[in-house]
Order: structure tokens, then sequence, then C-alpha cells
């Protein structure tokens, strides 16, 4: 088969500030996620298959080229791990023919570094976006149905880390190559963070971190008392200072509350985001 499942595209704002810029990150979401987060904000259409189409190869690179000429900074594969394989064929044919703009590959970094080689030895990738989200595999197990997930994941960000490097930034503070790192704080589990951000920390002494206080406990994550419910306040302090400890040099933290709620998407609307 040929083709893919997607939910939505366009352009959106709410990425990373390098990323979405003045003329917005063109975003695709793809459907089927290869982790099974109970708490996932786009569980819709990760988990559940809800306002999934399928798209042909030749519509997904029409898809590209069109964000392209709305004027958008890069392409923004949103869970592409699923589609791989055949994606690897639709970014080298759609650079072909015209895409110039960054291809993002925005993953949870549960892939194989062999898989990835694949994608560094066709240099389809500019920028690479991993989630670093476990340092201990009982919580991977609990939570997204991963197991082994902090040795994969730490391998695939490795291995991203050689294809790219570190974050490039233009005269215009937009990104065009290299290695963002985000990491999700979960409540109640701030050792897991620190370990991650340790890891995340030594990949390189430039690296870009991506703090994200955005969790939310959607989906299934009422199942787990422990989860569900949003970060306090000291919590998230704690996480700050965290990171002025390991002297982190480049990135963004998003600000305190506010930010859950909004970024709840519903892609059975039309406009999933509300903009």
């Amino acid at each position: 088969m040929n083709s893919f499942e997607i939910s939505w595209y366009g352009p959106h704002p709410g990425e990373e500030p390098a990323l979405s810029g003045n003329k917005d990150s063109g975003t695709i979401f793809f459907c089927r996620c290869n982790l099974k987060c109970v708490y996932c904000q786009n569980w819709q259409i990760s988990q559940e298959g809800i306002a999934c189409k399928k798209v042909t190869a030749e519509e997904l690179l029409q898809i590209m080229l069109s964000l392209q000429n709305n004027g958008c900074h890069n392409i923004n594969l949103v869970s592409p791990v699923v589609w791989s394989a055949r994606l690897r064929k639709v970014i080298k044919s759609a650079k072909e023919k015209g895409l110039k703009i960054p291809i993002i590959w925005n993953t949870n970094a549960y892939e194989t570094v062999k898989s990835l080689k694949q994608l560094g030895s066709e240099g389809i990738v500019d920028i690479y976006l991993p989630d670093f989200k476990y340092a201990f595999e009982d919580l991977a197990v609990k939570y997204s149905n991963a197991p082994g997930y902090p040795k994969i994941a730490q391998e695939a960000i490795l291995e991203m880390q050689s294809q790219v490097g570190d974050l490039l930034i233009d005269e215009n503070n937009i990104a065009r190559k290299g290695l963002i790192v985000r990491h999700l704080v979960l409540p109640g589990y701030l050792e897991n963070t620190k370990k991650c951000l340790e890891f995340i920390r030594s990949v390189s002494d430039n690296v870009n971190l991506s703090l994200m206080s955005q969790y939310n406990p959607t989906y299934k994550a009422s199942e787990y008392p422990e989860i569900n419910r949003l970060l306090i306040r000291e919590e998230y302090d704690q996480v700050l200072g965290v990171i002025r400890d390991l002297e982190f040099k480049n990135g963004w933290v998003q600000e305190f509350g506010g930010v859950a709620e909004c970024l709840n998407p519903d892609f059975k609307k039309e406009k999933p985001f509300g903009w």
C-alpha cells in the first residue's frame, strides 16, 4: 500500500518560536502513533482513529508543496514513526519537485537507530524534534506501553544529534537545521523529569531544550489517580531549579499555567486548535 492516514494539516502557530515564527509551521498530523500514552492529548487520532482520512503519496506530496506555497517556514511531520518507510519516498519526491523549506521529524523518539540511519543516508530530515518522555522503564510501560523506551529513545536522540547537530537559527530567528529535544513534565514524577533533563543536557553542550508544562489529564488518565491532575506551581518551580542547576544554554520553557486547555485539540472540528 502507498497511502497514509492523516487528520489535519495547516499553518500551526503553537510550536516553538523558532519553528512557528511569524508565518507558522506547516504541520501535518499523522494517525496511528506507535506509543499508547494513556494521557495523550491527540488521543482521537493517535489511539482511536477518529477524524482520520486516507491520502495517497501524491496527495501528501501536494499537501507539503501547498504549505510551502502558503508561506509556512517548514513542513512539520507529527507522529511520523509508523509511516517512516513510505514517508522517505514522499519527502524525497517533494524535494525533487521544489520543496525547499526544512522538514521537521516531530517524534516520540521510540524508533530504531536503523530506521533513523535510513533517513539520514538520504539527507531528507533537516530538524529532529523528539520528545524524551521517560528515564524509567516502569513508567514507560505503565503509561505508554513502551518497553525499553529509555534506552531506545536515548540511542535514537543521539543518532539524530549525529545527523543534524545543534540547532541552527537564521537571521530571522527561524530554525533551519538541527535538534530540539522536548520534555513533558508529568505531575508527581519529578525524579523522572530530573533524569530526563540530565540526559538531554548530556547530548551536547549547546543542546536546545523545549520544556513543556502543558500536561492535561485527558483520554484514560482518569484511570490513574496519581496523574489525574495538572501540575502544581511548586512542582514546576522545582523543575526550573533543575534546569538552572544543569546550566542549559539554549531552548524554551513554557510558562506555568494557562496552556493545558488551549493545547488540547479536538480533531473532530474543522479547526482542532481553535485558530
